[in-house]
């Protein structure tokens, strides 16, 4: 990763420096084509100076001087010639014709008796009226001094061009290196806090707080192990309860065998009590598959679907009310109003079947009641009944998988056949598929009066 972001911003850094020496190299191009051009403008003014300098009476040596003069000026070494290529006029005549004070700071700039200047000259045909007058001869002045300044100078240029790279270069490298180091930390972090996790520690969390992409990967990430840690503790929980769970009828039951064994209690009656415990062991492994079946739906996303909350309940009633009759107790829907709701019905009736049969199991007399309505930008489901109550003070544990509670009143009529040796698990499961529904629970619940569950789900836009 580190590798890849480096190559990354080694490639922009090698791109702008490319596009730096191309756009040097335009400017330089362009900047030498505008000297050109005005060298060639300027030899231009000079070669219709030198043209205009001939009459019918022939050349004006004046003029012919003061043109020479500001070629030389422009640093143009220039003759003269006429039709019959004979000098007319030349840069070093023009010199010799300067006052002495002028001449010696010409020769101080050209040093035309020092060193005469190099290279050809380049004929130029001068015309009047397309009538050819002579020709004349250019060629630039050719110092040593200059020859050494224009040397130094691309020298320079060249060095400061190599400095300016080694620096640019290498600073930006080095950011690059520090950008590609800050970039791929987090990430580093995050593999090994995802290779302990591997290894079984769920406690571990990234720690990265940030606004940008890798925050919010590190926040994700932090829920998962979350996530992770909470169902490995619920897992070992149920292992424990279902040890534990296990422990008293396995016990019982080989009790039970040493003792027909040895004789001590009567053959049928030990037979009744193995046949009991193992139904109970059959009811405890039923639960076990109902919360690992409810377990496996938390982590499905449910299709939500839009129901009528009334025509919803009266399904379910409908279906319960046989056995709320055969225990004599009344249970019906007390909301009027119909209303719609969007939510995800298969989880949803999990919960109000599980909160009614916990009604008829703890309801000995009177009725329970369905009621329904909108709470500010909720909805609810409240079910109430007449049953024997809830202590306060276990009131907060009766959520916990596996928790029965210590309320010894006496039921009167006595549970139907079955009911009884509950495994604490009906509650548990009702609170976990409410939370991942988004919803919340409630309970109210006095001792010998009965108790009041009420859930609350978020209204959907809709359902107005």
């Amino acid at each position: 990763m580190k590798t890849k972001i480096f190559l990354a911003f080694l490639f922009v850094i090698l791109a702008a420096l490319l596009s730096n020496f191309i756009f040097e190299w335009l400017m330089m191009r362009d900047f030498d084509n505008y000297v050109r051009g005005v060298r060639e403008d300027q030899f231009h003014w000079i070669l219709t100076s030198v043209e205009s300098s001939y009459s019918d009476r022939g050349w004006d040596k004046k003029a012919l001087s003061e043109s020479i003069h500001w070629s030389m000026m422009l640093g143009l070494d220039i003759k003269v010639l006429d039709v019959d290529n004979r000098e007319v006029i030349s840069s070093l005549e023009v010199m010799e014709s300067l006052s002495e004070t002028m001449r010696h700071r010409m020769e101080g700039l050209f040093h035309l008796h020092a060193h005469k200047t190099d290279g050809r000259h380049n004929a130029y045909p001068l015309h009047i009226g397309g009538r050819r007058i002579g020709t004349l001869l250019s060629r630039s002045f050719q110092k040593e001094e200059l020859r050494e300044k224009e040397a130094a100078f691309k020298k320079r240029t060249e060095n400061f061009l190599l400095v300016s790279f080694v620096i640019a270069g290498g600073g930006l490298i080095l950011i690059a290196l520090l950008f590609s180091q800050y970039l791929s930390k987090p990430i580093m972090k995050l593999k090994g806090i995802s290779e302990k996790i591997a290894r079984g520690d769920f406690a571990v969390r990234t720690g990265i707080r940030s606004g940008d992409e890798v925050g919010k990967l590190s926040e994700a990430f932090d829920k998962m192990a979350e996530s992770l840690q909470r169902e490995e503790g619920l897992r070992k929980h149920l292992m424990s309860n279902i040890a534990h769970e296990l422990r008293t009828p396995l016990t019982i039951l080989k009790t039970h065998v040493e003792a027909i064994g040895d004789e001590i209690i009567d053959r049928e009656k030990g037979l009744e009590n193995i046949k009991n415990e193992i139904e109970r062991l059959i009811k405890l492994v039923k639960g076990i598959e109902d919360i690992t079946a409810a377990e496996a739906s938390f982590f499905t996303r449910g299709k939500a679907t839009e129901i009528s909350l009334r025509e919803f309940l009266a399904g379910l009633v409908n279906e319960m009310s046989p056995i709320f009759k055969e225990k004599g107790l009344d249970i019906n829907i007390t909301g009027k109003n119909d209303m719609l709701v969007t939510t995800d019905t298969e989880k949803l009736e999990r919960v109000i079947r599980n909160m009614l049969s916990n009604s008829l199991k703890f309801t000995e007399k009177g009725w329970v009641r369905i009621d329904y309505g909108v709470y500010g930008n909720e909805f609810f489901i409240e079910i109430k009944d007449t049953g024997r109550g809830i202590p306060e003070n276990e009131i907060p544990l009766i959520f916990n998988r596996f928790y029965r509670g210590t309320n010894k009143i006496p039921l009167n009529p006595p549970l139907l056949k079955g009911e009884e040796g509950g495994l604490g698990l009906g509650l548990a499961i009702v609170r976990e598929l409410v939370e991942v529904m988004g919803g919340r629970i409630e309970v109210m619940s006095r001792l010998g009066e009965g108790t009041t569950f009420r859930i609350y789900f978020k209204l959907q836009q809709q359902n107005k």
